[in-house]
């Protein structure tokens, strides 16, 4: 199970997806404040108030699926076709993370705060990282099922 290298791939997916729970995912400049989105809220840093009528709960708990998603399929090592299809539901579920703040959440505090910057931060980039980590681990799942397939070919 760990000697694969698909598994350092999903378990740096899971590991990357936890940061999201430490780090903020953009910035705003508004009237001079600076506030900061996370998966939390949206709060001021100055004096950390939070900014009622912007739910970041779809974001709160996507990231709980980013975080277990790879997870569990590192320990379906025996399932590989089962493997193979969550860490494509992975992949998925990161590409709705990446919609949900460069296109839903940054239009929505544009509007309902009137926004001048937007400045992108780490968070932002995370799961444009697991897309990677998870495609790179769909790959080497992909070999694994063939290279079995070719052992059963020759019994």
């Amino acid at each position: 199970m760990i000697q694969r290298i698909q598994t350092v791939f999903l378990f740096l997916a899971t590991v990357f997806a936890g940061v999201l729970f430490f780090v903020p995912i953009a910035a705003f400049e508004h009237a001079g404040d600076l506030m900061r989105l996370t998966i939390f809220s949206v709060q001021n840093q100055v004096d950390a108030q939070y900014f009622s009528g912007i739910y970041t709960l779809p974001l709160l708990l996507l990231t709980i699926l980013l975080v277990a998603l790879p997870l569990v399929t590192i320990f379906l090592f025996k399932k590989r076709e089962l493997q193979l299809k969550l860490s494509s539901l992975n992949v998925l579920l990161n590409a709705l993370f990446c919609f949900l703040i460069f296109v839903y959440y940054a239009s929505n505090i544009q509007k309902t705060l009137g926004v001048e910057t937007i400045s992108y931060l780490f968070g932002s980039y995370i799961p444009l990282i697991n897309i990677i980590l998870s495609i790179l681990a769909m790959r080497w799942i992909k070999k694994d099922i063939e290279l079995i397939k070719s052992v059963d070919r020759l019994r």
